[in-house]
């Protein structure tokens, strides 16, 4: 068999080549190499796997050898692949690894014994090889002494006219998979190359491939592979031959033939020089070696898939067959190999790519790829370039939407057209709204701005490294921190993470500094959270590492991967750093196609593309295919397109948060309104009957006081409707709506107008009374007609100032003052709920680039918003629906904004109304203080003179009735404004409490107010109460129950102005 390639390298010209090599193969048979001096090994890498490679100094020379990777042993290899001694305990065949050209994309396992599909065979002769992609494989015959792994995992086995025998799933497949690569010799009915008997061993048919035919040396019995290779007047198609470099012809046999064929390590297969490809690697015979189709030299003819994508000279006159597309990092394909349905790239980069997601509904049959109609991509269209046979990319009717910058084709007429987003720069120049914000960064800044407008929280995603990036250090575990006892929890040390169990040949492990506690892990992000969670030192949090990384996995990434073994059963890979340092830190996603580093893990982004990288972490939520932290769930604010992180089960919202509130405004709202509509109805009658003109003015004020109650009683009913009986549980999802709505606005109105003609009305009235009291001596004047206009007069004024105080934050022309936020329509998707003047100038600054800090009015904001997007006629412009959050759109409640802070541009106005109110409040506190110490002078001075005790009793009456009426104030809007105030210096957030305060706290006076101002509705109530009782005393049983009471009461006596009483019994009355 040595003969045989002997023989084949003196013809190739290389013997001297060969005598070398055997004569290093006959040295190691004959000498033992590990007798030498001390040796000294480091892993390296060897031919794409991690091997312990050592040196052993001999006559001045270093001479290099391996070591096994499980066992004191060590063995050298040779050109010929054969090695000195097998590794005893490599059951798997670790040391094969490397002697063949493996890649990620070619390992072909044959069964689970071979972790490199080779092994090592130990021939007959005591020869030790390595066998791979070798002639001995398959081929009906035990070769191996040691093995009969060379015939296993077989398939049918087929044999060729030369007597080899080749397994079926190994003929035509593309690939030289045996020695002169006769497994592709003939292939749909199509011959390649020649057989003949072998000039060498007559009698022995032998496959000559195409590059030995015409190389001058005739390797057939009667020279058949030399006889036609004169070139003639009838010779068409003529090259130089590569190896000769005469013209010679090329013949049907010398076309299209694989180009791959592997001899002594070298790969071989042109049959003429690569500078003469346009002529044998065009017009093929067989149909399924054509790759595409293309003017060649001015005449349509069909190119070798051979000669795709290799960058060479071209052979079309418009190179169509480089056209070729990057899909991934690791993966190139011809154009019209994208959007075919048949995945031509391990991670099927070619068939997800963007340019596939958008396809015409017209089919065409394409210049290059599968035959068969497929659909275009719209990337294609008026491209310049004729992808389809019929030209009907390139035809000048496709539909179309937009114009100018924002023209694109369309997959069909029927297309509904929209307007877009405009990049800032960058091609294509636009986005259409279906891809806006979705993670991909089509043009411009397009993700920062979307980044921008959800406020989304800067991550940290990386831990201090250090020693090479051997050790990370977590949290105040750092370099530098000595005395670490001084923390509350000490710091320990991981020094194997993260598969702990998995022992990888020759890799670094890597060490990990972390505090000794268990911590809820729902800030942490990347690394941080990766460390953390595998360590089991989160709180409900599992490590999200499940996939260990297999050298299979991520067939597109990290082409400077090395092979390495694991637990001596299977392969992983790692990557080198930092001189012989070796790791795999890689995250491997649940599609085995992508893998990302530990800083991509749980960083809210999916960087995996199927998710796996985020769903099992317990930091985030997510809702439209998008991630936010976990912590930005139920936090008030929303964040998702549908909503979902603020409307669930969780913490669904209402207008009227818990049971209580919800009785309370529907109690409080109803007293109101029926005792203020009494008051109302009975006085109104009355009022005409007012002789003078303090009862006129009395009367009118506390009609107004029970208006403004009225009002405010209605605004709570009003609220209670719509918390309760129209949006129930549905309001979170409507709150938005709610807030911006014209309903809302007018609710809150009537609610400020009502609450302030009640407190300017009560401050009135105790002024009038105070007056009263003052000129109580004077005869009241008459009602006249001046008087009644006077009187008309104060309450229209009072009247009007509560209007414009409530009307005033909902004028358009003050909206840069009292306009909280805005609400853009969902389709434009960059914009998520309400936004405020911070968010959008923040937006504004990442489109349009840097910008001075100034305060935008919301004309200029909006009229900025609109040119981020197209406006095309006839399509509908959704940057007009704008949504305004007005002064009263601040909670559900609809309520007049009180609680503002120090950078609210409404302080001013809200501040100027609290003062006011508090003005009114000491106004009514005083007067009736003053005028209860009047009363109270007044009842003493009666009775130390015996003046009339009727007087006396209602002074009394009036001065609880005062107490009342300034201890209700006090406890209304004292603690109300002292709220206000801490919530303006930002002592405390009073936000929540907006329903407690509009709801009870403010609206209690609108019940009580009936009660203390007028008797109607006292007297109302209390004589169907007198009523009640008189028939109570008056009804036979009760009398009855009264002389059994009394007859079993035992008399007692007392002594009273010498007149003797019984108990039960009044002094001069007989019964």
């Amino acid at each position: 068999m040595k003969l045989a390639i002997l023989l084949i390298l003196l013809k190739l010209g290389k013997s001297d080549t060969a005598t070398s090599i055997y004569s290093t193969t006959s040295s190691l048979e004959m000498t033992d190499p590990w007798s030498w001096s001390e040796e000294l090994c480091s892993f390296q890498e060897d031919r794409g796997f991690l091997k312990q490679v050592c040196t052993n100094q001999r006559n001045d020379q270093y001479t290099p050898y391996n070591k096994c990777h499980n066992t004191e042993e060590y063995y050298w290899t040779n050109y010929w692949k054969e090695v000195t001694a097998l590794c005893s305990d490599d059951p798997h065949y670790y040391q094969a690894c490397g002697d063949a050209s493996v890649t990620v994309n070619n390992i072909d396992v044959k069964n689970g014994n071979m972790l490199c599909g080779g092994f090592i065979c130990k021939r007959s002769w005591d020869i030790v090889n390595s066998v791979h992609y070798n002639k001995f494989i398959c081929n009906g015959e035990h070769d191996c002494a040691n093995t009969d792994l060379d015939e296993e995992g077989c398939s049918e086995l087929i044999t060729m006219p030369s007597g080899k025998k080749v397994a079926s799933n190994l003929i035509c497949n593309d690939n030289c998979d045996y020695f002169y690569c006769e497994d592709e010799a003939t292939c749909n009915g199509y011959r390649y190359g020649m057989y003949c008997d072998d000039k060498y061993t007559p009698g022995i048919v032998k496959y000559i491939p195409p590059y030995i035919i015409c190389d001058g040396n005739k390797d057939c019995v009667n020279g058949e592979d030399e006889a036609k290779c004169t070139v003639t007047n009838e010779t068409q198609y003529t090259c130089e031959h590569w190896n000769t470099g005469r013209t010679v012809p090329v013949h049907n046999f010398t076309r299209c033939a694989v180009l791959n064929y592997q001899l002594m390590g070298h790969f071989r297969g042109d049959y003429c020089r690569s500078s003469d490809y346009a002529s044998f690697h065009t017009n093929c015979t067989d149909p399924a070696k054509v790759g595409v189709r293309c003017l060649v030299n001015g005449y349509l003819s069909s190119v070798s898939k051979y000669m795709i994508c290799i960058g060479k000279k071209a052979i079309c006159d418009d190179n169509f067959e480089n056209q070729c597309i990057q899909a991934s990092s690791q993966c190139t394909v011809h154009r019209h190999l994208m959007c075919d349905g048949q995945p031509d790239c391990n991670d099927k980069s070619d068939e997800t790519d963007r340019i596939c997601i958008t396809m015409t509904l017209v089919k065409c049959e394409r210049r290059g790829g599968q035959k068969g109609e497929l659909p275009i991509p719209l990337a294609w269209l008026r491209d310049g370039f004729k992808d389809c046979l019929s030209e009907i990319d390139e035809d000048d009717s496709w539909p179309t939407c937009g114009s100018t910058k924002s023209l694109r084709y369309v997959i069909s007429k029927d297309t509904s057209c929209e307007n877009v987003y405009l990049c800032p720069w960058g091609d294509p120049g636009y986005v259409e709204f279906s891809e806006l914000c979705d993670g991909v960064e089509t043009c411009g800044n397009e993700n920062k701005i979307c980044f921008e407008s959800r406020k989304q929280p800067k991550l940290s995603t990386t831990v201090l490294t250090t020693d090479k990036s051997l050790i990370k250090h977590l949290s105040y575990c750092i370099k530098g921190i000595k005395n670490t006892q001084n923390f509350k929890n000490h710091c320990f040390t991981i020094s194997t993470f993260i598969f702990s169990n998995e022992n990888v040949y020759g890799g670094t492990n890597t060490t990990v500094i972390m505090p000794n506690v268990t911590q809820n892990c729902d800030h942490m992000f990347g690394e941080q959270y990766l460390y953390t969670s595998c360590a089991e030192k989160c709180v409900n949090s599992s490590c999200p590492l499940r996939n260990i990384p297999r050298y299979e996995a991520c067939p597109g990434q990290y082409h400077k991967r090395i092979g390495t073994i694991a637990n001596n059963e299977f392969l992983t890979f790692v990557t080198k750093s930092y001189g012989n340092i070796y790791t795999n830190r890689y995250f491997v996603c649940d599609n085995n196609i992508t893998c990302i580093d530990y800083s991509q893990v749980c960083n809210l982004i999916d960087d995996c593309g199927d998710g796996s990288d985020e769903d099992s972490c317990t930091n985030n939520f997510k809702c439209n295919g998008r991630y936010i932290p976990v912590t930005k769930k139920c936090d008030g604010s929303f964040d998702c397109l549908d909503l979902t992180d603020e409307c669930n089960n969780q913490c669904s919202r209402e207008i009227l948060e818990g049971n209580a509130l919800k009785f309370s405004s529907w109690i409080i709202g109803f007293l109101a309104v029926l005792a203020n509509f009494i008051i109302i109805s009975k006085n109104t009658g009355t009022l005409k009957n007012c002789r003078t003109t303090v009862a006129l003015f009395n009367k009118s004020l506390i009609m107004m006081i029970s208006f403004g109650d009225l009002l405010v009683g209605i605004y709570l009913l009003v609220i209670s409707i719509y918390d309760g009986v129209i949006f129930k549980e549905e309001y979170c999802t409507q709150q938005i709506g709610w807030i911006t709505s014209i309903q809302c606005s007018t609710i809150g109105v009537l609610g400020t107008i009502g609450s302030q003609v009640s407190l300017f009305a009560m401050c009135a009235l105790s002024l009038t009374r105070i007056y009263g009291i003052h000129n109580s001596m004077r005869i009241p004047g008459e009602v006249t007609l001046v008087k009644s206009l006077q009187v008309a007069g104060g309450v229209l004024m009072m009247t009007l100032a509560s209007i414009v105080i409530a009307v005033i934050p909902i004028i358009s022309k003050f909206e840069d003052f009292f306009v909280n936020g805005v609400k853009y329509a969902e389709e434009i998707k960059v914009f998520i709920g309400t936004m405020n003047k911070q968010t959008l100038f923040a937006v504004f600054q990442g489109y349009f680039g840097r910008m001075k800090e100034t305060t935008l009015s919301w004309r200029m904001i909006n009229k900025m918003m609109s040119e981020m997007y197209s406006h095309d006629n006839g399509y509908e412009d959704y940057t007009k629906n704008i949504q305004k959050v007005d002064f009263y759109g601040n909670d559900g409640v609809c309520l007049f904004k009180y609680f503002v802070k120090e950078n609210d541009p409404q302080r001013h106005l809200v501040w100027a109304i609290l003062a006011l109110n508090f003005v009114c409040f000491f106004f009514i506190t005083a007067s009736y203080l003053i005028i209860g110490i009047i009363s109270r002078k007044s009842s003493k001075s009666l009775t130390q003179s015996g003046g009339n005790q009727q007087i006396s009793q209602r002074n009394r009456k009036m001065n609880l009735r005062i107490a009342i009426i300034i201890i209700t104030d006090f406890l209304c809007w004292v603690p109300f404004i002292v709220i206000c105030v801490l919530h303006s210096l930002e002592v405390l957030d009073a936000t929540p409490w907006y329903g407690l305060f509009s709801m009870i706290v403010l609206p209690i006076n609108s019940v009580i107010n009936p009660l203390i101002y007028d008797k109607t509705v006292t007297n109302l109530i209390s004589l169907p109460i007198q009523r009640l009782g008189t028939l109570i005393t008056g009804s036979r049983i009760y009398r009855e129950l009264r002389l059994r009471l009394q007859r079993s009461s035992p008399v007692e006596t007392i002594e009273m102005n010498c007149v003797a009483v019984q108990d039960g019994e009044v002094a001069g009355r007989d019964d």
